[in-house]
Protein backbone atom coordinates (compact mmCIF):
# COMPACT_ATOMS: atom_id res chain seq x y z
CA UNK A 1 0.00 0.00 0.00
CA UNK A 2 1.70 3.42 -0.55
CA UNK A 3 2.73 5.57 2.29
CA UNK A 4 2.00 9.10 2.60
CA UNK A 5 5.57 9.79 1.27
CA UNK A 6 5.03 8.34 -1.94
CA UNK A 7 1.14 9.05 -2.55
CA UNK A 8 0.90 11.17 -5.60
CA UNK A 9 -0.89 14.42 -6.02
CA UNK A 10 -3.58 14.17 -8.70
CA UNK A 11 -4.11 17.09 -10.86
CA UNK A 12 -7.45 17.05 -12.80
CA UNK A 13 -7.30 19.00 -16.60
CA UNK A 14 -4.66 19.42 -18.87
CA UNK A 15 -5.05 23.05 -19.87
CA UNK A 16 -3.18 25.87 -18.68
CA UNK A 17 -3.58 25.99 -15.41
CA UNK A 18 -3.37 22.33 -15.12
CA UNK A 19 -0.02 21.98 -16.76
CA UNK A 20 1.02 25.03 -14.84
CA UNK A 21 0.13 24.00 -11.62
CA UNK A 22 1.76 20.18 -12.20
CA UNK A 23 5.14 22.22 -13.38
CA UNK A 24 4.95 23.90 -10.15
CA UNK A 25 3.82 20.81 -7.86
CA UNK A 26 6.78 18.14 -10.01
CA UNK A 27 9.44 21.49 -9.07
CA UNK A 28 8.20 21.28 -5.69
CA UNK A 29 8.85 17.87 -5.10
CA UNK A 30 5.67 16.00 -5.44
CA UNK A 31 4.87 12.91 -7.65
CA UNK A 32 1.81 14.62 -9.66
CA UNK A 33 -0.54 11.87 -11.91
CA UNK A 34 -1.79 14.57 -15.00
CA UNK A 35 -5.81 13.14 -14.92
CA UNK A 36 -7.06 14.69 -18.76
CA UNK A 37 -10.61 13.63 -20.24
CA UNK A 38 -9.60 14.22 -23.82
CA UNK A 39 -6.55 13.02 -25.97
CA UNK A 40 -4.10 15.67 -25.96
CA UNK A 41 -3.30 18.93 -23.86
CA UNK A 42 -2.97 22.75 -23.78
CA UNK A 43 -7.25 22.85 -23.54
CA UNK A 44 -7.87 26.58 -24.83
CA UNK A 45 -3.96 26.87 -26.60
CA UNK A 46 -4.43 23.38 -28.40
CA UNK A 47 -5.06 23.29 -31.89
CA UNK A 48 -6.68 20.59 -34.65
CA UNK A 49 -5.14 20.11 -38.23
CA UNK A 50 -7.89 19.42 -40.72
CA UNK A 51 -7.41 19.57 -44.73
CA UNK A 52 -3.95 21.89 -44.24
CA UNK A 53 -6.02 24.12 -41.84
CA UNK A 54 -4.83 24.45 -38.25
CA UNK A 55 -7.59 25.59 -36.35
CA UNK A 56 -7.70 26.36 -32.57
CA UNK A 57 -9.57 24.48 -30.18
CA UNK A 58 -10.43 27.96 -28.00
CA UNK A 59 -8.33 31.10 -27.29
CA UNK A 60 -8.36 33.22 -29.89
CA UNK A 61 -5.59 35.85 -29.49
CA UNK A 62 -3.28 36.67 -26.62
CA UNK A 63 -4.27 39.64 -25.36
CA UNK A 64 -1.66 40.54 -21.63
CA UNK A 65 1.46 39.36 -22.81
CA UNK A 66 3.12 41.14 -20.04
CA UNK A 67 1.14 39.35 -17.75
CA UNK A 68 1.67 35.52 -19.21
CA UNK A 69 5.02 36.15 -20.07
CA UNK A 70 5.72 36.73 -15.85
CA UNK A 71 3.72 33.48 -15.55
CA UNK A 72 6.39 31.46 -17.61
CA UNK A 73 9.39 33.56 -15.22
CA UNK A 74 6.93 32.29 -12.66
CA UNK A 75 7.58 28.84 -13.87
CA UNK A 76 11.56 29.06 -14.50
CA UNK A 77 10.82 28.89 -18.29
CA UNK A 78 12.19 31.62 -20.81
CA UNK A 79 8.85 32.46 -22.66
CA UNK A 80 10.99 34.68 -25.24
CA UNK A 81 12.38 31.78 -26.79
CA UNK A 82 10.05 29.16 -26.12
CA UNK A 83 7.07 31.36 -27.35
CA UNK A 84 7.82 33.86 -29.68
CA UNK A 85 4.95 36.34 -30.26
CA UNK A 86 3.75 38.04 -33.27
CA UNK A 87 2.37 41.31 -32.98
CA UNK A 88 -1.40 42.20 -34.75
CA UNK A 89 -0.48 45.54 -36.11
CA UNK A 90 -4.36 45.82 -37.60
CA UNK A 91 -6.39 44.04 -34.85
CA UNK A 92 -9.45 45.50 -35.38
CA UNK A 93 -12.11 47.46 -37.61
CA UNK A 94 -15.75 47.85 -36.79
CA UNK A 95 -17.91 48.62 -40.03
CA UNK A 96 -21.01 50.87 -39.16
CA UNK A 97 -24.34 51.31 -40.48
CA UNK A 98 -23.44 54.24 -42.56
CA UNK A 99 -20.60 52.41 -43.73
CA UNK A 100 -18.05 54.20 -41.69
CA UNK A 101 -15.42 52.34 -41.12
CA UNK A 102 -13.69 52.68 -37.34
CA UNK A 103 -9.87 50.97 -36.99
CA UNK A 104 -8.86 50.66 -33.61
CA UNK A 105 -5.27 49.83 -32.81
CA UNK A 106 -3.39 52.21 -30.34
CA UNK A 107 -4.50 55.68 -29.13
CA UNK A 108 -2.38 56.97 -31.75
CA UNK A 109 -2.99 55.58 -34.37
CA UNK A 110 -6.52 54.30 -34.49
CA UNK A 111 -8.41 56.07 -37.80
CA UNK A 112 -11.83 56.48 -38.81
CA UNK A 113 -12.57 55.92 -42.75
CA UNK A 114 -15.55 56.77 -44.63
CA UNK A 115 -17.84 54.95 -47.18
CA UNK A 116 -15.06 55.25 -49.89
CA UNK A 117 -12.26 54.87 -47.60
CA UNK A 118 -11.12 58.34 -47.17
CA UNK A 119 -10.29 59.44 -43.72
CA UNK A 120 -12.53 61.18 -41.69
CA UNK A 121 -10.23 64.03 -39.68
CA UNK A 122 -12.58 65.18 -37.42
CA UNK A 123 -13.66 61.77 -36.32
CA UNK A 124 -10.45 60.48 -35.98
CA UNK A 125 -8.93 63.30 -33.77
CA UNK A 126 -11.76 62.42 -31.33
CA UNK A 127 -11.32 58.85 -31.45
CA UNK A 128 -7.71 59.34 -30.27
CA UNK A 129 -8.70 62.09 -27.88
CA UNK A 130 -11.09 60.09 -26.44
CA UNK A 131 -8.48 56.80 -26.17
CA UNK A 132 -5.79 58.83 -25.01
CA UNK A 133 -8.16 60.31 -22.10
CA UNK A 134 -9.05 56.48 -21.34
CA UNK A 135 -5.92 55.36 -21.08
CA UNK A 136 -4.89 58.02 -19.54
CA UNK A 137 -7.22 57.44 -16.39
CA UNK A 138 -8.04 53.87 -16.49
CA UNK A 139 -3.79 52.88 -17.31
CA UNK A 140 -2.76 53.36 -13.78
CA UNK A 141 -5.92 50.65 -13.10
CA UNK A 142 -4.53 47.96 -15.55
CA UNK A 143 -1.32 48.25 -14.73
CA UNK A 144 -1.79 47.99 -10.95
CA UNK A 145 -3.96 45.00 -11.98
CA UNK A 146 -1.74 43.22 -14.33
CA UNK A 147 1.60 43.64 -12.27
CA UNK A 148 0.49 44.55 -8.42
CA UNK A 149 -2.80 41.91 -7.92
CA UNK A 150 -3.66 38.85 -10.54
CA UNK A 151 0.40 37.58 -9.78
CA UNK A 152 -0.83 37.44 -6.12
CA UNK A 153 -2.97 35.13 -4.45
CA UNK A 154 -6.69 36.55 -4.56
CA UNK A 155 -7.18 38.52 -1.64
CA UNK A 156 -10.11 41.22 -0.99
CA UNK A 157 -7.88 43.52 1.23
CA UNK A 158 -4.64 43.34 -1.12
CA UNK A 159 -7.11 44.35 -4.05
CA UNK A 160 -8.72 47.18 -1.97
CA UNK A 161 -4.78 48.64 -0.95
CA UNK A 162 -4.32 49.01 -4.65
CA UNK A 163 -7.65 49.99 -6.46
CA UNK A 164 -9.47 51.59 -3.29
CA UNK A 165 -8.33 54.64 -4.55
CA UNK A 166 -10.42 54.06 -8.16
CA UNK A 167 -13.55 52.49 -6.59
CA UNK A 168 -15.85 55.24 -7.74
CA UNK A 169 -15.00 55.27 -11.24
CA UNK A 170 -15.60 51.17 -11.26
CA UNK A 171 -18.77 51.13 -9.93
CA UNK A 172 -20.21 52.52 -12.91
CA UNK A 173 -21.74 50.31 -15.91
CA UNK A 174 -19.53 49.95 -19.00
CA UNK A 175 -22.10 51.75 -21.72
CA UNK A 176 -22.26 55.07 -19.44
CA UNK A 177 -18.21 55.11 -19.50
CA UNK A 178 -18.55 54.66 -22.97
CA UNK A 179 -20.89 57.71 -23.46
CA UNK A 180 -18.34 59.76 -21.12
CA UNK A 181 -14.89 59.09 -23.55
CA UNK A 182 -16.86 59.05 -26.89
CA UNK A 183 -19.69 61.84 -27.70
CA UNK A 184 -20.06 60.52 -31.19
CA UNK A 185 -22.75 57.68 -31.08
CA UNK A 186 -20.41 55.89 -34.06
CA UNK A 187 -17.52 55.52 -32.12
CA UNK A 188 -19.49 54.72 -29.09
CA UNK A 189 -20.53 51.71 -31.41
CA UNK A 190 -17.03 50.72 -32.72
CA UNK A 191 -15.67 51.00 -29.18
CA UNK A 192 -18.61 48.26 -27.66
CA UNK A 193 -17.49 46.31 -29.86
CA UNK A 194 -14.44 45.43 -28.38
CA UNK A 195 -16.93 43.96 -25.98
CA UNK A 196 -18.83 41.47 -28.11
CA UNK A 197 -16.50 38.41 -26.94
CA UNK A 198 -17.91 38.73 -23.23
CA UNK A 199 -21.18 37.33 -24.27
CA UNK A 200 -23.02 40.21 -23.06
CA UNK A 201 -24.47 43.80 -23.93
CA UNK A 202 -22.73 47.01 -22.55
CA UNK A 203 -25.53 47.81 -20.48
CA UNK A 204 -25.22 44.96 -18.73
CA UNK A 205 -21.34 45.12 -18.29
CA UNK A 206 -19.40 46.83 -15.41
CA UNK A 207 -17.38 49.78 -15.95
CA UNK A 208 -13.99 47.13 -15.16
CA UNK A 209 -14.94 45.19 -18.41
CA UNK A 210 -13.04 48.03 -20.01
CA UNK A 211 -10.09 46.25 -19.01
CA UNK A 212 -10.09 44.45 -22.79
CA UNK A 213 -9.59 47.97 -23.95
CA UNK A 214 -7.67 48.75 -22.21
CA UNK A 215 -5.48 45.98 -22.65
CA UNK A 216 -5.49 46.51 -26.60
CA UNK A 217 -4.56 50.02 -26.00
CA UNK A 218 -1.38 49.39 -22.87
CA UNK A 219 0.15 46.30 -24.57
CA UNK A 220 -1.48 45.26 -28.06
CA UNK A 221 -3.27 41.95 -29.01
CA UNK A 222 -0.25 39.00 -30.36
CA UNK A 223 -0.34 35.83 -31.88
CA UNK A 224 2.42 33.16 -30.89
CA UNK A 225 4.24 31.96 -33.87
CA UNK A 226 2.94 28.73 -35.03
CA UNK A 227 -0.58 29.47 -33.47
CA UNK A 228 -2.26 29.65 -30.21
CA UNK A 229 -0.88 25.83 -29.48
CA UNK A 230 2.29 26.95 -29.00
CA UNK A 231 1.68 27.72 -25.12
CA UNK A 232 0.43 24.76 -24.34
CA UNK A 233 3.37 22.93 -25.66
CA UNK A 234 5.80 25.03 -23.94
CA UNK A 235 4.58 23.65 -20.64
CA UNK A 236 4.13 20.22 -21.60
CA UNK A 237 7.55 19.77 -22.88
CA UNK A 238 9.13 21.19 -19.79
CA UNK A 239 6.99 18.40 -17.62
CA UNK A 240 9.74 16.37 -15.80
CA UNK A 241 8.79 12.78 -16.71
CA UNK A 242 10.17 11.45 -13.43
CA UNK A 243 7.88 12.85 -11.71
CA UNK A 244 4.81 13.73 -13.65
CA UNK A 245 2.58 10.95 -15.65
CA UNK A 246 -0.76 11.02 -17.31
CA UNK A 247 -3.55 9.68 -17.96
CA UNK A 248 -5.36 10.62 -21.43
CA UNK A 249 -8.76 10.17 -22.62
CA UNK A 250 -9.84 9.40 -18.68
CA UNK A 251 -12.47 11.91 -16.67
CA UNK A 252 -13.08 11.94 -13.26
CA UNK A 253 -16.14 9.95 -12.03
CA UNK A 254 -15.91 11.31 -8.73
CA UNK A 255 -14.16 12.47 -5.98
CA UNK A 256 -13.67 10.22 -2.54
CA UNK A 257 -13.07 11.45 1.03
CA UNK A 258 -12.58 9.94 4.59
CA UNK A 259 -12.31 12.51 7.96
CA UNK A 260 -13.32 15.60 5.98
CA UNK A 261 -10.47 15.05 3.74
CA UNK A 262 -9.35 13.31 0.01
CA UNK A 263 -8.59 10.47 0.05
CA UNK A 264 -8.86 8.98 -3.81
CA UNK A 265 -9.43 9.85 -7.65
CA UNK A 266 -12.19 7.68 -9.19
CA UNK A 267 -11.86 7.86 -13.20
CA UNK A 268 -14.54 6.40 -15.41
CA UNK A 269 -12.41 3.49 -16.42
CA UNK A 270 -12.32 2.04 -12.86
CA UNK A 271 -9.05 3.43 -11.97
CA UNK A 272 -8.94 4.12 -8.55
CA UNK A 273 -6.24 6.97 -7.47
CA UNK A 274 -5.20 7.02 -3.62
CA UNK A 275 -4.21 10.46 -2.91
CA UNK A 276 -4.10 13.47 0.13
CA UNK A 277 -4.06 15.99 -2.24
CA UNK A 278 -6.03 17.21 -5.55
CA UNK A 279 -5.66 19.89 -7.90
CA UNK A 280 -8.79 20.34 -10.40
CA UNK A 281 -9.06 23.32 -12.82
CA UNK A 282 -12.61 21.72 -13.87
CA UNK A 283 -15.21 23.92 -13.65
CA UNK A 284 -15.69 24.47 -9.89
CA UNK A 285 -19.53 23.33 -10.39
CA UNK A 286 -18.77 20.47 -11.95
CA UNK A 287 -16.54 19.82 -8.80
CA UNK A 288 -19.52 20.39 -6.58
CA UNK A 289 -22.62 19.26 -8.35
CA UNK A 290 -21.20 16.13 -9.78
CA UNK A 291 -17.94 14.83 -8.42
CA UNK A 292 -17.96 15.91 -4.31
CA UNK A 293 -19.97 13.65 -2.36
CA UNK A 294 -23.08 16.00 -1.85
CA UNK A 295 -22.81 16.10 2.01
CA UNK A 296 -19.23 16.96 2.12
CA UNK A 297 -19.81 20.64 0.09
CA UNK A 298 -18.73 23.10 2.10
CA UNK A 299 -21.23 25.86 2.55
CA UNK A 300 -18.93 28.41 1.06
CA UNK A 301 -18.60 26.08 -2.41
CA UNK A 302 -22.61 25.88 -2.79
CA UNK A 303 -23.19 29.12 -1.93
CA UNK A 304 -20.97 30.13 -5.14
CA UNK A 305 -22.36 26.95 -7.31
CA UNK A 306 -25.86 28.43 -6.62
CA UNK A 307 -24.84 32.23 -7.22
CA UNK A 308 -22.42 32.56 -10.07
CA UNK A 309 -23.83 32.92 -13.20
CA UNK A 310 -22.44 31.06 -15.92
CA UNK A 311 -20.85 32.49 -18.86
CA UNK A 312 -22.93 32.86 -22.60
CA UNK A 313 -22.42 29.96 -24.83
CA UNK A 314 -22.13 29.49 -28.35
CA UNK A 315 -21.52 27.73 -31.52
CA UNK A 316 -18.28 28.04 -33.31
CA UNK A 317 -17.63 28.00 -36.90
CA UNK A 318 -14.36 28.09 -38.46
CA UNK A 319 -13.89 28.00 -41.88
CA UNK A 320 -11.39 27.14 -44.40
CA UNK A 321 -11.92 29.28 -47.53
CA UNK A 322 -10.29 30.36 -50.47
CA UNK A 323 -11.56 32.79 -53.46
CA UNK A 324 -12.26 35.70 -51.42
CA UNK A 325 -11.21 39.29 -50.05
CA UNK A 326 -10.85 39.93 -46.71
CA UNK A 327 -10.56 43.16 -44.86
CA UNK A 328 -6.95 43.20 -43.88
CA UNK A 329 -7.75 43.40 -40.18
CA UNK A 330 -7.64 40.45 -37.68
CA UNK A 331 -11.07 40.78 -36.12
CA UNK A 332 -13.89 42.70 -38.13
CA UNK A 333 -17.28 43.93 -36.50
CA UNK A 334 -20.55 44.39 -38.74
CA UNK A 335 -22.37 46.24 -35.58
CA UNK A 336 -25.52 48.21 -35.02
CA UNK A 337 -25.04 51.14 -32.41
CA UNK A 338 -24.19 50.15 -28.91
CA UNK A 339 -27.90 50.22 -27.75
CA UNK A 340 -28.78 47.53 -29.94
CA UNK A 341 -25.68 45.35 -29.91
CA UNK A 342 -27.29 43.40 -27.27
CA UNK A 343 -29.17 41.62 -30.40
CA UNK A 344 -25.51 39.77 -31.75
CA UNK A 345 -25.96 37.80 -27.99
CA UNK A 346 -29.23 36.71 -28.94
CA UNK A 347 -29.89 33.13 -31.51
CA UNK A 348 -31.13 34.09 -34.71
CA UNK A 349 -33.71 32.82 -36.77
CA UNK A 350 -33.28 34.74 -39.72
CA UNK A 351 -29.77 35.63 -41.93
CA UNK A 352 -28.66 38.40 -39.10
CA UNK A 353 -27.71 41.68 -40.22
CA UNK A 354 -24.86 42.08 -38.06
CA UNK A 355 -21.66 39.47 -37.58
CA UNK A 356 -18.04 39.52 -36.06
CA UNK A 357 -15.28 37.31 -37.20
CA UNK A 358 -11.87 36.68 -37.32
CA UNK A 359 -8.94 35.87 -39.22
CA UNK A 360 -5.91 34.77 -37.68
CA UNK A 361 -4.10 33.75 -41.63
CA UNK A 362 -4.06 37.52 -41.52
CA UNK A 363 -1.74 37.34 -39.22
CA UNK A 364 -0.48 33.89 -39.73
CA UNK A 365 -0.70 32.92 -43.43
CA UNK A 366 1.51 29.91 -42.87
CA UNK A 367 -2.11 28.11 -41.00
CA UNK A 368 -3.87 27.82 -43.77
CA UNK A 369 -2.58 26.32 -47.48
CA UNK A 370 -1.23 28.69 -49.72
CA UNK A 371 -3.34 31.66 -50.65
CA UNK A 372 -6.42 30.43 -48.48
CA UNK A 373 -7.75 31.76 -45.11
CA UNK A 374 -9.05 31.11 -41.96
CA UNK A 375 -12.26 32.55 -40.54
CA UNK A 376 -13.94 31.42 -37.53
CA UNK A 377 -16.63 33.24 -35.89
CA UNK A 378 -19.03 32.52 -32.18
CA UNK A 379 -23.13 32.31 -33.23
CA UNK A 380 -24.83 32.81 -30.18
CA UNK A 381 -26.78 30.37 -28.32
CA UNK A 382 -29.44 32.46 -25.72
CA UNK A 383 -32.58 29.99 -26.59
CA UNK A 384 -31.71 27.11 -24.45
CA UNK A 385 -31.50 26.97 -20.52
CA UNK A 386 -29.38 24.13 -20.53
CA UNK A 387 -26.35 22.74 -23.19
CA UNK A 388 -28.76 19.95 -23.61
CA UNK A 389 -31.64 21.80 -24.49
CA UNK A 390 -29.80 22.48 -27.39
CA UNK A 391 -30.41 20.01 -30.29
CA UNK A 392 -28.80 19.44 -33.72
CA UNK A 393 -30.89 20.89 -35.79
CA UNK A 394 -30.63 24.03 -34.17
CA UNK A 395 -27.03 23.98 -35.08
CA UNK A 396 -27.16 23.30 -38.47
CA UNK A 397 -29.59 25.75 -39.07
CA UNK A 398 -27.36 28.39 -36.87
CA UNK A 399 -24.99 27.43 -38.75
CA UNK A 400 -26.82 27.87 -41.84
CA UNK A 401 -27.54 30.96 -41.39
CA UNK A 402 -24.03 32.82 -40.35
CA UNK A 403 -22.33 31.34 -43.35
CA UNK A 404 -25.43 32.47 -45.36
CA UNK A 405 -24.20 36.14 -43.32
CA UNK A 406 -20.48 35.62 -44.27
CA UNK A 407 -21.20 34.88 -47.96
CA UNK A 408 -23.77 37.87 -48.19
CA UNK A 409 -20.41 39.87 -47.74
CA UNK A 410 -17.99 37.87 -49.33
CA UNK A 411 -19.96 36.47 -52.28
CA UNK A 412 -16.68 34.73 -53.44
CA UNK A 413 -16.00 32.47 -50.63
CA UNK A 414 -15.15 29.25 -51.47
CA UNK A 415 -15.51 26.49 -48.02
CA UNK A 416 -13.33 24.17 -48.28
CA UNK A 417 -13.41 22.69 -44.64
CA UNK A 418 -15.77 23.45 -41.96
CA UNK A 419 -15.25 22.65 -38.35
CA UNK A 420 -18.59 23.66 -36.08
CA UNK A 421 -18.61 22.79 -32.12
CA UNK A 422 -22.12 23.43 -30.67
CA UNK A 423 -22.63 23.56 -26.86
CA UNK A 424 -22.98 19.49 -26.70
CA UNK A 425 -19.52 19.36 -28.53
CA UNK A 426 -17.98 21.96 -26.15
CA UNK A 427 -19.58 19.66 -23.27
CA UNK A 428 -18.47 16.50 -24.10
CA UNK A 429 -15.40 17.09 -26.11
CA UNK A 430 -14.01 20.48 -24.54
CA UNK A 431 -15.52 19.42 -21.29
CA UNK A 432 -16.55 22.65 -20.38
CA UNK A 433 -19.57 22.85 -17.88
CA UNK A 434 -23.08 23.43 -19.52
CA UNK A 435 -21.29 24.58 -22.53
CA UNK A 436 -20.24 27.71 -20.91
CA UNK A 437 -17.59 28.76 -23.00
CA UNK A 438 -16.09 30.99 -20.15
CA UNK A 439 -17.13 29.69 -16.86
CA UNK A 440 -18.21 32.22 -15.34
CA UNK A 441 -19.96 34.79 -16.98
CA UNK A 442 -17.76 38.13 -17.09
CA UNK A 443 -18.29 41.11 -14.97
CA UNK A 444 -18.97 38.62 -12.04
CA UNK A 445 -18.07 40.30 -8.66
CA UNK A 446 -14.90 38.21 -7.10
CA UNK A 447 -16.39 36.69 -4.40
CA UNK A 448 -18.78 34.44 -6.45
CA UNK A 449 -15.38 32.93 -8.19
CA UNK A 450 -14.83 29.64 -6.70
CA UNK A 451 -11.67 29.68 -4.14
CA UNK A 452 -7.92 28.15 -5.01
CA UNK A 453 -8.50 26.69 -1.53
CA UNK A 454 -12.10 24.93 -1.09
CA UNK A 455 -12.35 24.43 2.63
CA UNK A 456 -11.95 20.72 2.13
CA UNK A 457 -8.60 19.05 3.45
CA UNK A 458 -6.60 18.36 0.41
CA UNK A 459 -8.52 19.54 -2.71
CA UNK A 460 -7.35 23.08 -4.01
CA UNK A 461 -9.06 24.77 -7.04
CA UNK A 462 -7.87 26.33 -10.08
CA UNK A 463 -9.47 27.29 -13.92
CA UNK A 464 -11.26 29.91 -15.41
CA UNK A 465 -14.20 29.49 -12.22
CA UNK A 466 -11.58 30.42 -10.18
CA UNK A 467 -10.62 34.21 -9.89
CA UNK A 468 -10.18 36.44 -12.19
CA UNK A 469 -11.75 33.79 -14.46
CA UNK A 470 -11.44 33.04 -18.57
CA UNK A 471 -8.11 34.32 -20.08
CA UNK A 472 -4.75 32.24 -21.51
CA UNK A 473 -2.02 34.12 -19.12
CA UNK A 474 -5.26 34.27 -16.29
CA UNK A 475 -5.18 30.73 -16.62
CA UNK A 476 -1.38 29.67 -16.16
CA UNK A 477 -1.39 31.93 -13.30
CA UNK A 478 -4.20 30.27 -11.48
CA UNK A 479 -2.72 26.78 -11.79
CA UNK A 480 0.77 28.35 -9.91
CA UNK A 481 -1.54 30.09 -7.57
CA UNK A 482 -3.57 27.23 -6.66
CA UNK A 483 -0.21 24.51 -6.37
CA UNK A 484 1.49 27.11 -4.25
CA UNK A 485 -1.35 27.13 -1.88
CA UNK A 486 -0.84 23.99 -1.65
CA UNK A 487 2.39 23.64 -0.95
CA UNK A 488 2.20 26.30 1.51
CA UNK A 489 -0.69 24.67 3.58
CA UNK A 490 1.75 21.23 3.24
CA UNK A 491 4.51 22.84 4.65
CA UNK A 492 2.31 24.51 7.68
CA UNK A 493 0.87 21.21 8.66
CA UNK A 494 2.57 20.21 11.92
CA UNK A 495 4.61 16.40 11.70
CA UNK A 496 3.64 13.94 13.31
Amino acid sequence: MPTSVNVPTVVIGAGLAGLAASLTLARAGHNVVLVEAGETFGGCCSATHIDGFTFNNGAMYVAVPSLLRHGFQRLGLDFEALVPLQAITRPMQSHLDDGTVVHLTDASNSWVAGPRGEQREQSTQILRAGLNRLQTQWGPIYRKLIHEILPQEPSLWHSLRHLGLYLPRMGDRVDSLIKTYFPDVGLQAAVSATLLYTGIAADKLPATQIIGLLALLEEGFHLPSGGMSAIGEALYRHLPPSNVSTRWGQRVARIEMAADKVCAVVLTNGERLQTQRILTTISGFDVVRNLLPQNAVPQALARIASRASLSHRAVSIQLGCSGVDLPNSFMINHVPGMEHQGRMHRTVTTRPDYCSYSVPTQVLPDLAPDGKQIIEMFAPVSSVDTASGWTPQMTHKTVQLHVDALRHRMPGMQIESMRVMDPDGFVHQRHLYEGALYGVAPGTPPHHFFPHRSGIGGLYLAGQTTFPGYGVSTAVWSGIQAAHAMIQDKQRRPRR
